[in-house]
Parts: C-alpha cells; structure tokens; sequence
C-alpha cells in the first residue's frame, strides 16, 4: 500500500491507496458501519483507522476467503479485548495481537502448501 502521510482521505485517495473499487468502499462502509466524518464542504472522509479497518477487510475477504458475515464475527471477536485497568489493558491487547499474528501464519502457510 503506498504511504500518504495525511490525518484524512477522501473515497479516491482510499481507492487508490487499497486498490479496492469505490462501489466496494461504498458497500462495505455501509456493511461494516463505518461512522465518518465531513470534511467543511460535507464529503466523506476517511481517517486512518479506517484505512486500517478496510484493509483489515480486505485481508480477511482475499487470504482468509471468509463471507461479509464471517467477517463480522471476525471483527467483533476483536473487539472483545477486556477494558480493565491500563496494565491489565496491555497485556490483554498484546495476548490479542499474539493470537492474531498466528492466525495470519497460519492462513500464509495454508496458502503456501496450497500451491
């Protein structure tokens, strides 16, 4: 993905930078519900954590070939991280990040030995 060093995007820079077809952002913002902001001239725009959420997105749908509502629960299995203490925060975001990493090995290494 190339790198724009902006807080906001529009839907084209969005396009462009995930190579996703704007009909699909269109789709997928009202899919997921994703809440954006307005720039002063009342357009959509996007900030990064929603270029992240996106490409999130498109990972899940390409590599790990799972359906929208797949993706759903995939999503909000994320979100389930404990809101506790700071400390406690922490390390249940780092434990979170850990089983994600390997489930990311493992869709590559299902992916290699497929080919």
């Amino acid at each position: 993905m190339k790198q724009i060093n902006k807080k906001y995007y529009t839907l084209k820079q969005v396009s462009k930078l995930t190579d996703i077809p704007i009909h699909t952002l269109k789709f997928w913002r009202k899919e997921f519900k994703m809440h954006l902001k307005l720039n002063s001239s009342g357009r959509r725009i996007f900030e990064q954590a929603d270029v992240d959420k996106i490409l999130l997105i498109k990972h899940l749908r390409q590599q790990g070939k799972l359906t929208l509502s797949g993706i759903k629960r995939r999503l909000e299995d994320m979100k389930e991280v404990p809101k506790s203490k700071e400390a406690g925060k922490n390390r249940q975001s780092l434990l979170w990040i850990q089983k994600e990493l390997l489930s990311v090995k493992n869709l590559l290494q299902q992916s290699i030995s497929d080919k």
